[in-house]
């Protein structure tokens, strides 16, 4: 009987200590964080005024045409120079040489050489073209032609050119030793160079090594461009030159890239009051004004966005919602250093004082 109410006491001790024990609590929720990233914008007027597009020019003050001359010869020494530094030159001067004696001896008997083989060929090939006739005729009228005969005038015209074309080659060979032998003026100018050899090498000198050169007598600013068609001859533009000024300049040279080759075409510009002050290879520049609009309505052109294929703006209003908006466009200038030059003219679309989002 003691054991049966143990058993009970145990049991409702249990189920009273299971109802005594607090209930287990709801695990909590890692809390949810939210990345609320605001955005920005930066934010301009559309406002009214004018718009200038430009091209800007560099060019150096030089002489308008220069010429560097070396000997095509190496080893040998200077026979003579018939020029000194600051002595005028005329094109075709001969200006200083090697020694030429055995060339030209060489030379003349090879021009010699060369016009007999120019007279037996022109022999040989009317007999050729006398014997193919023969041979034409014979066959037109059915006769017998001997054939050995048009063999052999061909044999003998063949040989015959093929010692003129190594004969001209030979004095080809000549004609360029002896060239390369002397230097002789391309330009109307002055010597402003000539090299001086050290005595120890007995008045040798390298191939190919610069031993006089030669300036035109004009000089004018030049440049290089890629605005060929911007250019005519007398134009006239005014060149800045840092802590020197300003010049207006005339064009007076324009070397254009022969046709299908590209390349850079080469401007000269004289200035019309020349100045001793201008020194060679002092730098200037020069803006040319290609589109002008005065008092419209622009915004920056960093503004601009194409949407659809269609130029677009992002309007902000007062409230700060934005809005896609269509513009037709006019005037559009890009890539000027000057950030404030870069604007794009508005012809509908916007109105001055709205304000837009810039990309």
């Amino acid at each position: 009987m003691k054991k049966v109410s143990v058993l009970a006491l145990a049991a409702v001790v249990l189920l009273s200590g299971c109802g005594l024990l607090p209930a287990e609590e709801e695990l909590r929720k890692a809390p949810i964080v939210k990345s609320v990233e605001e955005e920005y914008f930066s934010t301009t007027v559309v406002k009214t005024g004018n718009i200038r597009d430009y091209v800007s020019e560099n060019c150096t003050y030089q002489y308008q045409l220069t010429q560097s001359l070396s000997f095509g010869v190496g080893g040998e020494s200077v026979k003579a120079t018939y020029v000194t530094v600051g002595q005028a030159v005329h094109a075709g001067d001969l200006l200083a040489e090697l020694s030429t004696d055995l060339v030209e001896e060489e030379l003349t008997k090879s021009r010699e050489e060369c016009a007999k083989l120019e007279e037996e060929a022109t022999y040989y090939e009317a007999l050729m073209n006398i014997e193919k006739d023969r041979e034409a005729l014979a066959k037109r009228f059915g006769k017998k032609y001997d054939e050995d005969r048009l063999k052999k005038a061909v044999n003998t015209y063949e040989e015959v050119a093929g010692r003129k074309y190594v004969a001209d080659l030979r004095l080809g060979e000549l004609e360029a030793d002896l060239n390369g032998r002397q230097l002789i003026a391309g330009i109307d100018g002055v010597v402003d160079y000539v090299k001086e050899i050290p005595v120890w090498l007995n008045g040798r000198i390298n191939a190919f090594d610069k031993y006089i050169s030669i300036h035109s007598d004009r000089t004018g600013f030049v440049l290089s461009t890629n605005n060929a068609d911007m250019y005519d001859f007398g134009d006239t533009y005014t060149i800045q030159v840092e802590k020197a000024g300003s010049y207006l300049c005339e064009v007076v040279k324009i070397t254009r890239p022969v046709n299908g080759q590209g390349g850079l075409t080469y401007v000269v510009l004289e200035p019309l009051k020349p100045d001793d002050a201008l020194e060679i290879g002092v730098n200037g520049s020069l803006i040319i004004e290609t589109a002008y609009r005065e008092n419209v309505t622009y915004i920056p052109t960093s503004a601009l966005r194409t949407i659809d294929e269609k130029p677009a703006v992002y309007v902000m209003d007062e409230n700060g919602m934005r809005s896609i908006r269509y513009v037709e466009i006019g005037l559009s200038v890009t890539g000027k250093k000057d950030n404030d030059e870069n604007r794009t003219e508005i012809l509908s679309g916007l109105k001055a004082g709205e304000t837009v989002i810039l990309k």
